[in-house]
């Protein structure tokens, strides 16, 4: 998810448009019946149909396609027991516009203040987007195009290797993704923020390489991986679009239209349980909207978070179906 500051340049093309990073004073892409508390359908388009602090506040929703097919949101393994995972690894985490890092766990809805990073950024750049991996390391992209590491447990943070401007990608929305269904490998995958598509980032040399164009989107979007090796974006378009994305050529697979959703000041999301999370900010401070697959029912479930959310991660040990 990213911060708003400058103004999103991307093609509307006569249809879509992808969310990445940063836009311009948001409250420019509204929803159709101006809603912000309540439930969305998911409604049908293109290729498919389709919560601590604050408080809950749920709405009435209306009925939607399934984003990803019959037979629901996704199947068994990945992120289970015995996968080593770490503890921590198994949460999402988000991070704020000024540095403060916490985590969400979405059955209880609780957000937790983890600490206020600091990185050693010579006071340039501010977080503009957030993957976590395997390990519970959070892997936080600055606007300056540069990517920290930062311990989920104390908010330590130290800088990488990674070099900005590679293949002209500068800022982007992030994601981890299992190579394979159940797999520990992992590659983290990264959006454009200006539209070039889908690239992704080699974990051990932090090599980019390009993937391959979007087809039917444009624009900036914020991405979010699994453990049985799908990757998801938030498209920042009017209306909101999330899809299913091809991680071998940046095709849309499938896609859920989110006519209800504002993104304000700030964005991003995960997926976690088979449901996705989204962290907006239509008034300045952000709140929480669930969109749930297997009924294309989205709710606001928490507001009030007193920050404005700029990076949301989850690692491919999060359960891909809700736990019993």
């Amino acid at each position: 998810m990213h911060f708003l500051h400058r103004s999103l340049q991307f093609v509307v093309p006569a249809v879509l448009v992808l969310s990445a990073c940063t836009v311009t004073p948001h409250g420019t892409f509204s929803s159709e019946s101006g809603a912000e508390v309540g439930e969305s359908s998911g409604g049908q388009g293109g290729s498919a149909g389709a919560g601590g602090m604050g408080s809950g506040n749920a709405g009435m929703g209306g009925e939607g396609g399934d984003l990803f097919g019959e037979g629901g949101f996704m199947g068994a393994g990945g992120g289970s027991g015995g996968d080593g995972c770490v503890d921590e690894a198994r949460l999402v985490y988000i991070i704020g516009q000024d540095n403060e890092l916490y985590s969400f766990n979405p059955p209880t809805l609780e957000v937790k203040l983890i600490g206020v990073i600091d990185c050693p950024t010579g006071g340039l750049g501010t977080p503009f987007s957030m993957a976590v991996d395997r390990r519970g390391t959070a892997w936080i992209l600055f606007s300056d195009g540069r990517i920290y590491h930062v311990d989920v447990k104390t908010a330590a943070c130290a800088a990488t290797t990674f070099t900005p401007g590679q293949q002209g990608f500068t800022t982007f929305g992030m994601g981890f993704v299992s190579n394979a269904k159940g797999s520990a490998e992992e590659t983290l995958y990264v959006a454009d923020y200006n539209g070039k598509g889908l690239a992704q980032i080699d974990p051990k040399t932090f090599e980019l390489s390009f993937v391959g164009p979007w087809d039917q989107l444009s624009g900036a979007a914020e991405l979010t991986g699994t453990g049985d090796a799908r990757i998801f974006g938030f498209f920042n378009y009017s209306p909101i679009i999330i899809a299913e994305i091809d991680k071998l050529s940046g095709k849309i697979l499938s896609q859920a239209p989110q006519p209800t959703v504002t993104i304000g000041s700030g964005w991003a999301f995960a997926v976690w349980g088979g449901d996705f999370w989204l962290f907006t900010s239509p008034t300045g401070d952000s709140q929480i909207q669930q969109y749930r697959p297997s009924t294309g029912k989205t709710t606001v479930v928490k507001t009030g978070l007193g920050t404005n959310i700029v990076g949301a991660g989850v690692s491919t040990c999060a359960p891909i179906e809700t736990p019993k």
